[in-house]
This record gives structure tokens, C-alpha cells and sequence, in this order.
């Protein structure tokens, strides 16, 4: 029996694939050429596309994110309409590949690096949280426009909550480790203390470097990295000389 039949209103089934924010499922010439390029990415296909990033970006931090029309868009990069829809569905769409971005320089910013392997506990942390505060200094103006549509537009704040849960459980289990190695206190709770901590490095930066804060570059950065030292009770893991006085304490942060 058709499946048609099944429905009351008589209605056919609805085609498989992704929806529009209203539920459609995107069709026509735009949605036709957005799902080919998915497909068959060129070079050329691709610097367009990163123009219009770039454009978009320049575009949401000159006139904001409300003010700002795809035609605004277009015109700062020199293409048309069409060449637009070819990438992004909307101004949303462009936005959120532009939060996407800065998100993934945040998190290649505060990942471990070869030289916090080997550098003491104190001065890893100290490089990850400068390098996070040089991530918010180079995208201050458009990170501190994603954090204000997320109050306002609810896949932006989901796109902004994943991002700060994944960062939060990453900073929570580097804190585990601490603590199963004897370095940080072992009665705080990782999570807890991984979000309250993100929380301060973060409005600490927004107020610093997007909201009209002044502080001396070196002094901010130290103080931060004290700050979490002294909250999370960071101990220093011993030096490879001096590792044979004691058995704890083999791992680094």
C-alpha cells in the first residue's frame, strides 16, 4: 500500500536531507548549487567562499549583525547574488561559519602543545591562557558580537554553548590529571572548577580587549595564570633530574 495512504491528509511522504530553520527542506536553483559544491569543491570555489567570509566579517563588525543584508554582503566583496547563495543559505549561515572559525582558533589555542610537555606545570598553563588572550585580541570585535546575537538567536547560543562544553570538559580533564598526578588539589570537583575558571578567562578578556578595560598586557596575562594556579592549588611536577626522589609526580601539566 502507498505510505500516502497511511497519512490522513493524504499528504506524500517527506523527502529525506536537511531542513531549513522553518522545517522546509531546502529546493530550487540555490539549495540545487549549495548541495553540488558541497560536493565538488574547486580552488577557485573555494577563495570564493573565503572571500565572502571575509567580506561577511568585515561587513557584521562595521554594521553589526542586525543591520547587516546579504546585499551589504555581495557588495563588499564584489559578487553576486547568486555566486552568494552558492555557499551560504543565509546571513545566519555566513555568521555562524564565521563563529565556527574563531572557535576553532580557540581551540587549537588552548590545546597542549609540544613544549607544555615538557614545560612545567606553571608555564603550560601560562602559554595556553596567552595564547587564548592573542585568539580574543585578534578576533575581539566579531567574537564579542557572536557572544551578543547569542543572547538573542537560539542556534547561535547552541553553536556557542557546544563550543564552551567542549572547552570546559577538555580544561576538567587536564585538571583530573593534575590531580591523579599530586599537582592540583584533589577535593575540587574538575567540572565545576573548569567552568568557573573558562568563565573568568573569558569575560576577562571580553571586558579587557572588546569592552573598554585597560590593563598592562604582561601584568593581565600573569596575574590570570597566578589567579588559576592558586585556585586550582598547582604544585610544580619535579624536574627529570630530580624524579628518582620521588614516584609521584612522573606526569607534567
Amino acid at each position: 500500500m502507498c505510505s500516502m495512504a497511511n497519512d490522513p491528509a493524504g499528504r506524500a511522504p517527506t523527502p529525506p536531507g536537511p531542513r531549513t530553520r522553518g522545517g522546509w527542506v531546502p529546493v530550487g536553483t540555490a539549495a540545487a548549487r549549495r548541495a553540488g559544491h558541497s560536493d565538488h569543491v574547486t580552488p577557485k570555489g573555494l577563495r570564493t567562499r573565503e572571500d565572502l567570509l571575509a567580506a561577511a566579517r568585515r561587513v557584521f563588525e562595521r554594521d553589526g549583525y542586525l543591520d547587516t543584508r546579504v546585499a551589504d554582503i555581495t557588495a563588499e566583496a564584489g559578487v553576486s547574488h547568486g555566486s552568494f547563495y552558492t555557499y551560504f543559505s543565509s546571513k545566519q549561515d555566513v555568521f555562524r561559519a564565521i563563529a565556527r572559525d574563531i572557535g576553532l582558533q580557540f581551540e587549537a589555542a588552548v590545546a597542549p602543545s609540544a613544549a607544555g610537555r615538557v614545560a612545567s606545570t606553571f608555564d603550560a598553563l601560562d602559554a595556553a591562557n596567552r595564547r587564548y588572550l592573542e585568539v580574543y585580541r585578534a578576533n575581539s570585535v566579531m567574537w564579542a558580537l557572536v557572544e551578543q546575537v547569542a543572547t538573542i538567536d537560539q542556534d547561535i547560543h547552541k553553536l556557542r554553548l557546544a563550543g564552551r562544553r567542549q572547552h570546559v570538559e577538555r580544561v576538567a580533564r587536564i585538571i583530573r590529571r593534575w590531580q591523579e598526578a599530586g599537582l592540583a588539589d584533589p577535593d575540587l570537583d574538575p567540572r565545576v572548577t573548569a567552568g568557573a575558571l573558562s568563565s573568568m578567562l573569558s569575560n576577562f578578556a571580553y571586558w579587557w580587549l572588546a569592552g573598554g578595560d585597560d590593563y598592562d598586557d604582561e601584568t593581565a596575562a600573569r596575574t590570570l595564570t597566578q589567579l588559576w594556579t592558586r585556585a586550582l592549588g598547582l604544585r610544580q611536577a619535579p624536574e627529570p633530574a630530580s624524579a628518582g626522589q620521588a614516584d609521584h609526580g612522573t606526569k607534567r601539566g
